[in-house]
């Protein structure tokens, strides 16, 4: 018997290459700037390391401006009467929560630049799974603030009322960082219920927090950029194939229709049904009403599928992402055990659980409302449980990348990808994605000055090998 032909190193050299150049094998003029800069900033970094050590002996207690921290709760039922115990819990949660939305903004904003700044063209690999793991920081951060209501449950509803009528109008409604994180993850104007006759901005008292909260609605989003980051990433995976996505999906759909005609056709009956006076059909009647009802399907399935179909939707509300955005979710959860679409993957998950966080948060502060006062209006001005819920209905962003889930077909009834596409996501899968001119403007990000960051490993070990 023959055995399969092996190929040898240099017949199939020049396809490694085309598939994964070696970044590696020549130095350029950037290569050796690059190796420059990295050997200067290494060298400005230990100076001012010693610097800092020779310029002020620090401690713990400085460092954490603890004096300041612990100094900042005053409770009103002390200013005014006799100090009431549970205050202090109140005042040290809602610090405490002021202080993970402060980290929030931080993790949000270091995406939302490393966004800006490849606006326009797909995010390297490096960067985006940077991202990620700063999402991922978010989705814990989320959990602690949800898990801080078992803490201000240990309050009873009568100790809340011992001080609640000291706090006078002081309410959740006007902290500015909730609302800056709100807006800048893509919240929507019309998904918010005003109360109290003016626009949810204008209960923040400071006029220049107004401004700042609404300079962040008015920028663009993180969905705004996942949005376009998907659209881009279709276009780098399909935009030279014989079909597009959405086309690949309707042939799916019909391949995996024709496969269940042929198994109604030799099972027509399901299991006898448990509920009582339920009788056996027809062979004839059972094939009609199973193949009516696949019919349904079939139909109800290709419409995700129609680009008017998904405007509609976009007009009644009910989507907020392009199709072709929405056509990319779909790309990646179906094939997300491809190397290239690992990261994208966990990201659009990240992203998810973000929303249900965020959600489950709401979901707590409300039943918390209704423990503790009842139906009585809030000190904002709003009516309390009532309010918080109608907002909890209508205040998710990212839906969308749920929605997609519909679209989706079983994996056996997946054909394997086009070898046009196979291959463009091949050649996408290059250990470092990140172009070297851009090492300062990504640096803007903290990318690529990451502590373990391939690109600032990468840069270390050309300095080395040039000098």
């Amino acid at each position: 018997m023959q055995l399969p032909r092996v190929n040898s190193d240099e017949e199939t050299s020049d396809d490694a290459d085309t598939l994964y150049p070696d970044e590696m094998s020549e130095v350029t003029e950037d290569d050796l700037q690059e190796a420059e800069n990295g050997a200067r900033r290494s060298s400005e970094r230990a100076v001012n390391v010693r610097l800092a050590a020779s310029k002020r002996l620090l401690n713990y207690n400085d460092y954490l401006k603890l004096d300041q921290i612990l100094s900042a709760q005053e409770p009103e039922s002390k200013k005014f009467d006799v100090e009431i115990h549970d205050e202090m819990l109140f005042i040290i949660i809602h610090q405490t929560y002021e202080l993970w939305f402060k980290q929030t903004l931080h993790e949000v904003d270091s995406i939302l630049k490393c966004f800006q700044i490849k606006s326009d063209v797909l995010l390297p690999e490096n960067d985006l799974a940077i991202c990620s793991q700063r999402t991922e920081r978010v989705i814990q951060i989320l959990k602690v603030l949800v898990n801080q209501f078992d803490v201000l449950e240990t309050m009873s509803p009568q100790g809340f009322g011992d001080f609640r009528d000291f706090l006078s109008s002081a309410s959740g409604f006007q902290s500015k960082q909730f609302r800056l994180i709100e807006n800048k993850l893509g919240l929507a104007t019309d998904q918010r219920i005003t109360h109290s006759g003016c626009p949810y901005f204008q209960h923040i008292p400071q006029v220049e927090q107004q401004q700042e909260v609404l300079e962040a609605e008015q920028a663009p989003s993180l969905l705004h950029y996942i949005q376009k980051w998907l659209e881009l990433l279709l276009d780098e995976s399909w935009s030279d194939s014989t079909s597009d996505f959405a086309q690949f999906m309707r042939d799916s759909i019909e391949r995996a229709a024709a496969h269940d005609r042929h198994a109604i056709s030799e099972y027509p009956f399901p299991i006898a049904s448990h509920l009582p006076n339920s009788k056996r059909v027809p062979r004839e009647k059972a094939v009609e009403e199973a193949l009516a009802e696949l019919e349904k399907k079939r139909l109800a399935h290709l419409r995700l599928f129609d680009p008017g179909a998904h405007h509609e939707l976009l007009k009644q509300g009910s989507r907020r992402m392009s199709f072709k955005a929405t056509m990319a979710v779909v790309f990646i959860q179906t094939f997300g055990t491809e190397l290239t679409l690992q990261t994208p993957l966990v990201l659009i998950n990240n992203l998810i659980a973000i929303d249900e966080q965020v959600s489950r948060w709401r979901q707590r502060h409300s039943t918390l409302v209704m423990r503790m006062i009842g139906s009585k209006s809030g000190t904002g001005g709003s009516n309390g449980h009532a309010y918080l819920n109608a907002v909890l209905a209508k205040s998710r962003i990212f839906l969308d990348l749920c929605h997609a889930s519909h679209y989706l077909l079983p994996s056996h009834s997946m054909p394997a990808l086009p070898a046009e596409v196979k291959r463009r996501l091949l050649r996408s899968k290059r250990p470092f994605a990140t172009s070297e001119r851009e090492f300062d403007r990504y640096s803007d990000c903290g990318g690529t000055d990451c502590p373990g960051h391939p690109e600032l490993t990468r840069r270390e070990t050309r300095s080395n090998s040039l000098h």
